[in-house]
């Protein structure tokens, strides 16, 4: 999420989309939850939300591929940035996770004594990692130990070679897409977790691939567009008829590692590469956004929980107007409080 690259602009682009979308997806994520079977056209709203921005996780990624594994490092100095830029933050942010989440208890439910509450918190991170949307961290934290020792080699291989890589790892995503994931729980299918790891990964060496490759034309960005496009209608209307078919929720197209959404990443990612965009205003904003974007993803979710709770949800208007608003608040709510953050003593070592 935040880069030590900074100020190249189709970096800056994707890295503002992916924050924009993450918050999307949690936000729209309800609406397909709750409109199931009650309102259709609800339904619809959420379910074609969530399939044009499903490829936020990967372009994180895919980012940090792009950003990282053209460098080479001495270990100790890369453990120790990492530590500084994500872990600190991190930890803040898991204690303020956790008091939200006990603030946010029932007083009859809430811990007791101090034994009870240790023993809560621990729960809760074993079990949940705390928060939900911390599973990217806790993965992207163990994919880090390995950075260094992935730059070093795959800047030896030939472009032929990364690409045979790349198309070895999509038959391993194919074979492997029934096999169940657990990216929340540390206590149960440790090793599901750990493949899971591996697997995105590969996202990472799909990102320096990528950005090694020289800048097309404008077509090839048009035609990027249009792929982007084409894998919306193709994820929503297969979600719509996988559901149909289950008469349940089946929202396996969704999943970062399908084919669709890795395409997808593909897309976006090429076509904001290959595009270029002079409006300065437009430039400060994602510049701004990019710059912020660690820290958001880390506060976001704290600031929907507060909204919901006085009201501010999706069901507060027809979601064709409450999901973008929704979302639009969150970001500058979120940006605003990384923004404070920063500017009180140490705080830009905890903001994000």
């Amino acid at each position: 999420m935040s880069s030590e690259s900074k100020n190249i602009q189709w970096l800056d682009t994707l890295r503002a989309l992916a924050t924009l979308g993450v918050i999307l997806i949690h936000v729209s994520a309800p609406v397909v939850n709750m409109a199931f079977r009650k309102n259709i056209e609800y339904w619809w709203i959420g379910n074609l939300i969530d399939s044009a921005t499903r490829c936020a996780v990967p372009i994180f990624l895919m980012l940090s591929g792009a950003t990282m594994l053209g460098k080479q490092y001495e270990l100790r100095d890369f453990y120790i940035r990492r530590l500084t830029r994500v872990m600190l933050p991190f930890l803040f942010w898991m204690v303020a996770y956790w008091i939200f989440r006990w603030s946010m208890l029932p007083a009859m439910s809430k811990p007791g004594n101090v034994h009870i509450l240790i023993n809560w918190a621990i729960q809760l991170l074993l079990n949940e990692g705390i928060s939900k949307h911390f599973w990217y961290i806790y993965m992207i934290l163990f994919i880090y130990l390995f950075v260094p020792f992935i730059a070093k080699r795959i800047q030896k291989l030939s472009i032929k070679a990364i690409t045979l890589i790349l198309l070895l790892w999509l038959i391993l995503v194919f074979m492997t897409r029934d096999y169940p994931l657990s990216m929340y729980s540390f206590t149960k299918n440790l090793d599901s977790r750990i493949i899971g790891n591996l697997l995105y990964s590969g996202f990472l060496i799909l990102g320096y691939y990528l950005s090694i490759l020289p800048k097309h034309n404008r077509r090839t960005a048009i035609v990027s567009g249009c792929i982007y496009l084409a894998t919306i209608v193709v994820t929503s209307i297969a979600t719509y008829y996988l559901c149909i078919k289950a008469n349940k929720l089946d929202l396996r197209m969704y999943s970062y590692l399908s084919i669709n959404i890795i395409i997808q990443s593909i897309a976006l990612f090429v076509w904001i590469k290959d595009t270029s965009i002079s409006n300065s205003i437009i430039l400060k904003i994602q510049q701004h956004i990019s710059d912020y974007s660690f820290g958001i993803y880390l506060v976001h979710i704290i600031l929907l929980g507060v909204f919901y709770r006085i009201g501010i949800f999706w069901t507060m208007a027809h979601p064709v107007i409450s999901v973008p608003s929704l979302a639009l608040i969150t970001l500058l709510s979120s940006t605003a409080v990384i923004f404070v953050l920063r500017r009180i003593p140490l705080g830009k070592y905890i903001a994000g």
